[in-house]
């Protein structure tokens, strides 16, 4: 009842906006016919992220030994430099694990939270209603977009400025983790390739 109600909101407005400007007037109307949309997607996605919450709650959260198996000592090639396991603990209990990759110049993040728990289920909630839209922005550097990656639902992050670029991608993997890559020196296509190295097959 409640999504019917604010879409039926949504279209009002778009319908009472009068604009002179038949060029802008269509823009808004685009902006807001989108906005209507990721609204009905957020409503449809809200009982299964209500789900999901109350799933993860009543699990225990994964060790740091078994978050470790995750981020191997080489990956795709470079080796890793640095990792930090329970570094979120005091936050709620949350279980995670960082681990960097490469060198000075050029390098890879990689970060891991388990959605167990209290905390964590709230932290996975967000990014799962972010993934649910279909979002695309730009500016003069960097582009950022929800897209699928090897059939992964992902927000993507890709920036070019100057001589210099840099990407970003985050995902749930079964619809507990939540994953992220931060590539150093690297495109977004070069950062998927790393993205498919990751051992999620040690996350149970």
């Amino acid at each position: 009842m409640l999504k019917k109600t604010m879409i039926a909101g949504m279209a009002l407005f778009m319908l009472s906006c009068g604009n002179s400007n038949k060029e802008e007037q269509n823009s808004e109307t685009s902006s807001v016919l989108d906005k209507v949309s990721n609204l009905s997607k957020i409503a449809s996605a809200g009982d299964k992220v209500e789900e999901i919450t109350k799933k993860l709650k009543g699990l225990t959260p994964l060790t740091n030994d078994e978050l470790k198996a995750v981020v191997p000592e080489t990956l795709n090639g470079l080796k890793r430099k640095s990792y930090n396991a329970g570094g979120l603990s005091a936050v709620g209990g949350l279980s995670s694990i960082e681990a960097e990759y490469g060198d000075d110049i050029k390098s890879i993040k990689v970060g891991i939270i388990d959605g167990a728990g209290e905390t964590g289920s709230a932290m996975v909630s967000l990014l799962a209603l972010s993934l649910s839209m279909n979002t695309e922005s730009e500016n003069a550097d960097t582009k950022t977009k929800t897209t699928e990656i090897n059939g992964i639902r992902t927000l993507t992050e890709d920036t070019k400025r100057d001589e210099s670029v840099s990407s970003s991608i985050k995902y749930l993997y079964k619809e507990r983790y939540s994953i992220s890559l931060d590539g150093n020196g690297y495109t977004l296509s070069e950062l998927e390739s790393f993205m498919k190295e990751l051992n999620t097959s040690a996350l149970k």
